[in-house]
């Protein structure tokens, strides 16, 4: 992948946490630490998003008209547990 040389701007804090990160072997460098951290959120955000669609289907999906008691009972069968 092509490297794109970009200047951006964070708090001292924050440059303090990134050196500490490199410095503590965590990353090769900084923009390695920040190219870690994008590739993170980018993964959590197609976690959630995942997570999201299950939910709406689920929602979607409609009652099963049993109560919380009948499906923990069924499950409880299902499993061997009593």
């Amino acid at each position: 992948m092509a490297a794109v040389l970009e200047t951006i701007k964070v708090p001292a804090a924050t440059a303090a946490a990134i050196d500490t990160l490199v410095a503590a072997g965590h990353a090769a460098s900084r923009e390695a630490v920040i190219a870690d951290l994008v590739a993170r959120e980018i993964d959590d955000a197609a976690k959630r998003k995942a997570l999201d669609d299950a939910i709406d289907k689920g929602l979607a999906s409609g009652s099963s008209g049993q109560t919380l008691d009948e499906i923990v009972a069924e499950a409880r069968r299902r499993h061997g547990r009593t």
